[in-house]
């Protein structure tokens, strides 16, 4: 191999290297997961997708060894805090408990992502209680969606559980869901991961609209 020839690896790996602090960084800022179809439309050179994903795996490996873990969720890739730290992160920044979902709330998240997509009056059936409140809450919390009006009588509202959902519970997509049991045991055990914590914050019109027709009673 000649002078060239090696001017040239080195500065392949160089690029390469760069490009891994950038996706590096930009996963330390995003707010959600990040994709590496997403990452390539900031680079104005056309940077291939297939490197981007090359790299996104590589700094997910090595992150096996450190303090900090990438993760795999929601069609895209994660920079976050483990579980085992939760505790302590939780103690510094003295986070509201009002954040976690509450036992109906997951009962009923439960049954709409292993039925979905289904209305509220079916919900109710299995749950055998009202769920008007319950699903009023997930949508605020955005971990459901509305998903079209189901063709029967009174065309009532069918929900779908949301990206949010994917994200709060780690999955890569709803065919990483766990078996009815094991998600069960999961749900009665130790909470979701802390970066995941659902936000209270509502503007969707969608979200409104479906809320209307809960206290309206249309379904």
């Amino acid at each position: 191999m000649n002078r060239a020839d090696d001017f040239g690896k080195t500065r392949q790996i160089m690029e390469r290297e760069e490009l891994k602090s950038i996706v590096e960084n930009v996963l330390l800022a995003a707010d959600q997961p990040v994709n590496a179809g997403e990452l390539s439309k900031i680079f104005l050179d056309g940077t291939d997708k297939g490197q981007l994903q090359s790299i996104l795996d590589e700094l997910r490996d090595e992150y096996n060894s450190r303090n900090l873990q990438i993760t795999e969720v929601a069609d895209g890739y994660q920079l976050c805090t483990r579980h085992e730290y939760n505790d302590f992160i939780r103690k510094f920044l003295k986070l509201d408990r009002s954040t976690r979902l509450s036992q109906p709330s997951l009962d009923t998240l439960s049954i709409i992502a292993y039925k979905q997509p289904l209305t509220r009056q079916e919900v109710d059936e299995i749950r055998g209680v009202d769920s008007s409140g319950v699903l009023k809450t997930l949508l605020e919390k955005k971990v459901i969606s509305p998903a079209g009006r189901k063709k029967v009588p009174g065309r009532p509202i069918m929900y779908r559980t949301t990206q949010k959902f994917l994200e709060y519970f780690g999955l890569k997509d709803l065919s990483d869901l766990p078996t009815l049991e094991d998600l069960r045991e999961e749900l009665e055990g130790e909470d979701p991961p802390l970066q995941t914590q659902i936000e209270f914050s509502v503007s969707e019109a969608s979200t409104s609209e479906a809320e209307s027709d809960i206290e309206d009673g249309a379904l």
